[in-house]
């Protein structure tokens, strides 16, 4: 029987946000006490209105998020295999905050932690910022990110098929050039932010689920990621 392990963060009112997104907001709209006034025989229901960034809690990024190109794709309109298939979680933790990881550093956690990042692959890293600084002001103030380097070796050398991180971004925080957005906008394979839990999974190989909702012309979408491990 397979086991899951849930990879998303809650989802709550107050919630830490990338800076410059809309915050969370969530309120009851119907109560069971406001329901049960106009139904029958003791039924009622309760409902719960959300306002929330498509780029807010565990998310995949679209292409039409970083590129102006008319031909970039909304959420809606990208792949669902791009969400779902083979993967490995690297441990790449022990490494100074407010950094970027190159090349070499992936290489080594795949040597570390007996794992080689295969074609298609969706690959996860565990920086363990999610565990140090989730809830506090550091969580986006001194996480660290890669180079260019290191997302041209995932998507252009190993055409891995997804990534993500257990932080706010891959890029390093006040890096307002992006060079790891610019990668995928140039080679159109999604990266997903806000992961947690990554560390369960190091020296492991399973299937990663994380399908985005539905969201017309989205530039984004909240995921539910989850790793199945048989």
């Amino acid at each position: 029987m397979s086991k899951l392990i849930d990879l998303s963060q809650e989802i709550y009112q107050g919630m830490p946000v990338y800076p410059g997104h809309l915050q969370t907001t969530i309120w009851s709209y119907h109560s069971h006490e406001e329901t049960k006034k106009w139904l029958k025989d003791g039924f009622s229901y309760t409902t719960r209105g959300l306002i929330i960034s498509d780029h807010g809690p565990t998310h995949v990024d679209a292409i039409a998020h970083i590129s102006q190109n008319a031909d970039a794709l909304s959420i809606d309109k990208m792949p669902l295999d791009a969400f779902y298939g083979t993967a490995i979680a690297l441990d790449i933790s022990n490494f100074p905050e407010r950094s970027a990881r190159g090349p070499e550093v992936i290489k080594a956690a795949e040597k570390k932690d007996g794992q080689e990042i295969k074609q298609g692959d969706i690959v996860l890293f565990y920086t363990g910022h999610y565990d140090k600084h989730y809830g506090k002001p550091e969580w986006v103030e001194v996480y660290s990110g890669f180079t260019k380097e290191a997302a041209e070796y995932l998507c252009v050398e190993k055409k891995v098929r997804n990534w993500g991180v257990d932080a706010p971004s891959p890029d390093t925080p006040g890096n307002l050039a992006y060079p790891v957005h610019m990668v995928t906008r140039k080679t159109g394979i999604p990266h997903m932010e806000n992961l947690c839990n990554l560390q369960l999974l190091i020296g492991k190989r399973f299937i990663f689920s994380g399908f985005p909702l539905k969201i017309r012309g989205g530039s984004g979408s909240p995921i539910r990621a989850v790793a199945i491990l048989d």
